[in-house]
């Protein structure tokens, strides 16, 4: 029996080179069965800072402390340096057998078995999913199979600045605004702002806020055919905030590098606009160089607008863990999963540093724990608000995402200065989401 716990942090994974290589055919067929024993030895790869490794760490210990015959090292590199390792790992062996995925990614290494499914897991009570509310869970499954436990959500809303919307003179938004109700607050918001000052920044580059008024709309991102919705709604998004933009609502085009920078850079947390969506951790870090730059030092949240009031367009991400196929460890696996989303001391120690906690017996305790910060504990009633009212949603994204994310972002520019019309802009997208999910 091993008494002794090693947890060693690995250096940085090195960049990959083949970030393109396919992944058909890389699961092996029959995933392994468990053992319903936690006594062998795993690694848990994830992306993260020090700050994060660290904590992680801590979980480790407790882990360990309640599994002495169970070991785990852990692999910790750059976001996008992990991605393109695991597309690496997945295309030819080696995968660690507890592996961070995010919803935006891990559809793609489901759908080409690389991911085994955690079902019979779940069912026999190696992962105790009954604290993660289902709307949550859902997030983790492909065409009705769990194959990511979330342990992280995040959600995007309607950030705003409590001052410069007071100093305008128009109320404060609520959550059940349409679209157009939207606009026309946006309008009043700007009639009353200081020069130099917007009443928004420019939603139409980002995916996530595309998202939600597709699915506020009532359609549906993703299809096995590739995009479900009309090419009429994406021309309709465009002209939207280019309408906006042509009355001088939004944040001048020029400064959509600006969005695009540091979180702490762009215009709403410089209090160059009033308004801008912001998941709900980075709320708090806005504030934070909000009241740095001097405008305003809270930032409030609403829901994001739906044309259906009764139909929520705050879409729900997660991050989490799975189970590749050709893991050999599947109980240590199942039971390292199961702590880190089920153990309280667990989740003091991780602090909902990668998304908020998705255990609601683990929110309960950060809330009601002396040493948690403000920030999080804001994080977690937030979500808590949101999960309780039922206005949440959620889409699955396929492979491929990160070229349409840079298309629509490309695309919108281009009509923004111009160089293109909305209906080729939009026509253009559709093409491009045809060679990259295909």
């Amino acid at each position: 029996m091993r008494t002794t716990h090693r947890r060693r942090l690995s250096a940085t994974l090195a960049s990959a080179t083949a970030t393109t290589l396919a992944l058909a055919g890389c699961g092996s067929a029959e995933p392994v069965a468990s053992t319903g024993r936690a006594d062998g030895s795993i690694t848990y790869s994830f992306w993260g800072n020090p700050a994060r490794a660290e904590k992680v760490g801590t979980v480790i210990d407790l882990f360990a402390a309640a599994h002495p015959d169970a070991d785990v090292s852990v692999e910790v590199a750059e976001y996008l340096n992990y991605i393109e390792r695991m597309t690496v790992r997945a295309a030819g062996g080696g995968l660690s057998c507890a592996i961070g995925m995010q919803s935006t990614f891990y559809t793609r290494y489901a759908e080409q078995d690389v991911l085994r499914p955690l079902d019979d897991l779940i069912e026999s009570g190696e992962i105790d999913v009954s604290q993660i509310p289902d709307e949550v869970l859902e997030a983790g499954r492909v065409d009705g199979t769990q194959y990511m436990i979330p342990t992280g959500t995040f959600a995007r809303l309607l950030g705003y600045n409590v001052d410069l919307v007071a100093e305008s003179g128009a109320p404060p938004p609520t959550d059940d605004m349409t679209w157009d109700a939207y606009a026309d607050w946006l309008r009043e918001v700007q009639a009353g702002l200081p020069e130099g000052v917007h009443a928004t920044e420019i939603e139409a580059p980002n995916m996530f806020s595309f998202t939600s008024w597709v699915i506020g709309h009532g359609e549906e991102m993703f299809d096995e055919g590739g995009l479900a919705f009309d090419q009429e709604l994406l021309e309709e998004w465009f002209r939207f905030w280019l309408d906006l933009t042509d009355e001088g609502v939004t944040v001048p085009v020029d400064m959509l590098a600006e969005q695009n920078a540091a979180l702490e850079l762009t215009p709403l947390a410089q209090g160059a606009a009033a308004v801008g969506t912001r998941d709900i951790p980075q709320l708090h870090i806005t504030e934070q160089a909000l009241d740095g730059a001097g405008r305003g030092s809270e930032i409030a949240e609403v829901s994001i607008p739906s044309p259906d009031p009764g139909r929520s367009a705050n879409v729900l991400g997660t991050n989490g863990i799975s189970i590749p196929t050709g893991c050999d460890q599947v109980g240590t696996a199942a039971a390292f999963i199961d702590f880190f989303v089920n153990d309280t001391e667990a989740a003091l120690a991780f602090q909902s540093d990668n998304g908020i906690l998705t255990n609601t017996r683990a929110q309960e305790a950060l809330v009601d724990d002396a040493d948690t910060p403000d920030s999080v504990r804001r994080n977690v009633t937030t979500l808590r608000e949101l999960t309780d009212s039922g206005d949440l949603t959620t889409t699955t994204y396929p492979s491929g995402l990160t070229t349409l994310t840079t298309e629509l972002s490309r695309l919108y520019q281009e009509a923004a200065f111009g160089q293109t019309s909305v209906e080729d802009a939009a026509s253009a997208f559709f093409t491009a989401a045809e060679r990259a999910l295909d």
